[in-house]
């Protein structure tokens, strides 16, 4: 019995260990990848929540596809007070969104003092 090529993206581990597993290990794999795929495409449909972004991060739109919110950031400048615990700079607007399972963050600007 020749066994199938196996993709060139799946790790090593995998492709030297399945062929070792018996048939109900295999149909277990096979469902347990099915329902943890399914989980990652539910998770794609639902906003960004808080726990996914920065601590002081402020939620001010949460949508299907994307999150807007407003955060307060240090400037890098080391002789800048933000950066040795003194007030932050902004509040700044950001967009979160899902690319695939990543988070990715747009800059939005500086925030309007009304929001």
């Amino acid at each position: 019995m020749t066994l199938p090529t196996a993709p060139p993206t799946l790790p090593q581990y995998i492709i030297e260990g399945l062929p070792k597993q018996d048939d109900q290990t295999l149909h277990d794999a096979r469902e347990f990848i099915d329902e943890l795929l399914a989980a990652r495409e539910q998770r794609r449909e639902q906003p960004i929540s808080e726990e996914e972004l920065s601590t002081d991060a402020e939620v001010i739109e949460a949508k299907l596809s994307s999150t807007v919110y407003l955060e307060y950031r240090t400037c890098g400048d080391e002789t800048c007070s933000c950066m040795s615990g003194g007030q932050k700079h902004g509040p700044y607007r950001y967009r979160a969104y899902r690319d695939g399972d990543i988070v990715r963050r747009e800059y939005l600007g500086k925030a309007k003092t009304d929001e």
